[in-house]
């Protein structure tokens, strides 16, 4: 894969995640501003009946189509290939969207809600549904990712405000950021029961799984005492370095780091309950999938340590 491809990739996964909001708003943006012969469709149907049904479907997909499934301008910036590629993985289900349009009164004119905006909202929690399941996400563990990653962000702004610079590189996938969002957690979150009790070994996990800047450590953390301690970066070497031991691992640890860290769902497949089918058929309960991973990270930071 080219440099040219993996930037364009990153992009897409920013699109999905940290700028999911953008991608959601213009999907649905497309897809409304489109459906006005839906919405004459549903208006005022009581029942809906097996032909209707159909033509409802069919004017769904003929909506989906248009909003997604063509190119969004002929000439287009990298950040805009990249948002209408994230838009097509998150590609609306129209069999669930007709379900959902059915049990509706307010998108088929039965409350004081306009149609356009009820529609609007079903689109918002469904777009949401599609990009868990593209990710690999459960909607608890969106929640708890959403006030992590607020929690990093407010220590990275206090960070550069005080010094004048950003943190230093792979200062988000430390050690020392962990025990930070901890402390802020103990200190000003004892309330919220979704996140006052989360374990350090837990922030790790989500960094490690949802965080697209941390997939580039895989575990080796920047100031982990079994690679020297202390803050350092990570160059093009090190990188190199890190890419032989993955290599040198045995194929089933390999796959489990393809997939926790890089998404290579092309070798192995993670399930919402991190459940896990290896490349050659294997399927691994979530006590082996996690034994599976403590192992290949312990046999990681020893190789990385020792080619350093």
């Amino acid at each position: 894969m080219s440099m040219t491809e993996m930037e364009h990739d990153q992009l897409v996964q920013m699109y999905l995640t940290v700028w999911w909001k953008k991608t959601r708003s213009a999907i649905i943006y497309r897809f409304v501003y489109r459906a006005g012969r839906l919405l004459e469709l549903v208006h005022g149907a009581g029942e809906i009946n097996e032909e209707l049904s159909s033509r409802i479907d069919a004017e769904i997909d003929h909506v989906i189509t248009e909003a997604i499934g063509r190119p969004w301008r002929i000439h287009t910036t990298r950040r805009q290939r990249a948002i209408w590629d994230a838009a097509k993985s998150v590609c609306p289900d129209r069999r669930a969207l007709l379900r959902l349009i059915k049990k509706d009164k307010a998108v088929r004119g039965f409350s004081t809600v306009a149609p356009e905006p009820a529609l609007a909202q079903i689109l918002k929690g469904h777009l949401d549904v599609c990009r868990r399941e593209v990710i690999g996400q459960t909607e608890h563990e969106e929640r708890v990712w959403r006030k992590l990653l607020r929690v990093s962000e407010g220590l990275i702004t206090e960070y550069q405000t005080k010094q004048g610079t950003p943190p230093w590189h792979g200062y988000r996938c430390s050690s020392e950021h962990f025990r930070q969002i901890r402390a802020r957690i103990l200190l000003d979150m004892q309330d919220d029961e979704l996140i006052a009790k989360i374990k350090l070994s837990t922030i790790d996990y989500y960094f490690g799984r949802f965080c697209d800047e941390c997939r580039d450590f895989v575990g080796t953390d920047v100031s982990d005492p079994l690679i020297g301690g202390g803050p350092w970066e990570y160059n093009a070497e090190d990188l190199l370095l890190l890419k032989a031991c993955i290599e040198k691992l045995d194929n089933s640890l390999r796959d489990v780091i393809d997939a926790e860290f890089f998404q290579d769902r092309k070798v192995i497949s993670i399930k919402p309950d991190h459940s896990c089918i290896g490349g050659r058929g294997e399927k691994h309960s979530d006590g082996e999938f996690e034994r599976l991973r403590r192992e290949a990270l312990r046999q990681l930071r020893i190789c990385f340590g020792e080619r350093k």
